[in-house]
């Protein structure tokens, strides 16, 4: 159950996209939807042979950065009865953001790739991505339509792709996937991108020494979770795939089955090699239109893999 929904926003229209669908989650769960802009103050010194700069300048826009977030709460208060509340950070953006959802304790953060940076603007090193590696919380990320809105429907969750390694870590973007995409009806698939022909597990040292034990493994890994899935009455479908670029996998696979969502962890702690998921991550948001629940789980000490069946996603 979600209690409280962020939405950092940037004064941008691209950034206002996220409103619609934070406002249709926060809504069935029954949750607070708090917007959130972080002012970082205009810098208090002189280059030389410019003009100067207005003191009351840092003072005139801070009150604008108000007037803009009193203006869409009590536009969202208007057309939901939903509590919405609103803040203002001071400070730099990803830090500030970052620390507040930890105060918060905010269950999810809802934003979009970009703002004003326009459509060109690559995710990678973006406000979203340094979101993603502060927040303990899982971030939703939007890709905006160029001609998009704010007051543009929020289309539900009807499909859920879930790439999977066998780490115990990238099983928790199911349950998060569940937590904002859980109504009766909506339709998961379980991805497994098998990359490693042989592959040694950290605590038994078993190699799967041919393609039929290897696929054989994973099989029974996402039938052992989809199984757990449809236990509590969800619509559950596994698919297996070998593809030397687990991102593109998980893009066809996405195009493929129609997902309107993909939820996955952005690392994954499996056997010896601790490998990074980030990248994978990476490109997925970058390479689709689709919606892309992160969420960066805590590293483990001693972490290891699930066991004889493990292997790497990414």
């Amino acid at each position: 159950m979600l209690t409280l929904v962020v939405v950092p926003l940037d004064g941008s229209a691209f950034g206002e996209q996220a409103l619609p669908t934070a406002l249709r989650i926060a809504e069935r769960e029954r949750a607070e939807l708090e917007l959130v802009h972080a002012y970082e103050a205009v810098p208090p010194y002189r280059v030389q042979g410019a003009p100067s700069i207005d003191p009351t300048l840092d003072a005139d826009l801070r009150k604008e950065s108000v007037a803009y977030l009193d203006s869409l709460t009590a536009w969202l208060r208007g057309t939901s009865s939903v509590p919405v509340t609103s803040t203002l950070l001071d400070g730099p953006t990803v830090e500030v953001l970052g620390a507040h959802v930890a105060r918060r304790r905010a269950d999810l953060v809802v934003m979009t790739t970009h703002g004003r940076g326009g459509l060109s603007r690559l995710w990678l090193g973006s406000v979203a991505a340094g979101v993603v590696r502060a927040s303990r919380a899982p971030v939703l990320l939007i890709r905006p339509e160029e001609n998009g809105s704010r007051d543009m429907p929020a289309s539900p969750f009807g499909r859920v792709l879930v790439p999977l390694d066998t780490s115990p870590e990238a099983e928790e973007a199911v349950e998060h996937a569940l937590a904002i995409a859980g109504d009766p009806g909506v339709r998961y698939l379980l991805l497994h991108v098998i990359r490693e022909l042989v592959y040694v597990v950290e605590r038994e040292a078993v190699v799967f020494r041919d393609e039929a034990e290897l696929r054989a493994a994973a099989e029974r890994y996402l039938e052992t979770v989809a199984e757990r899935m449809r236990s509590r009455g969800f619509a559950v479908e596994t698919r297996l795939v070998r593809h030397t670029q687990p991102a593109r996998a998980i893009l066809d696979a996405a195009g493929e089955f129609g997902a309107d969502l993909v939820a996955m962890e952005t690392h994954g702690y499996g056997g010896r090699t601790g490998m990074l998921l980030g990248s994978v991550a990476d490109k997925v948001v970058r390479g689709g239109l689709t919606p892309v629940l992160l969420h960066r789980p805590a590293q483990r000490a001693g972490a290891a893999g699930a066991g004889p069946d493990a292997w790497t996603l990414g």
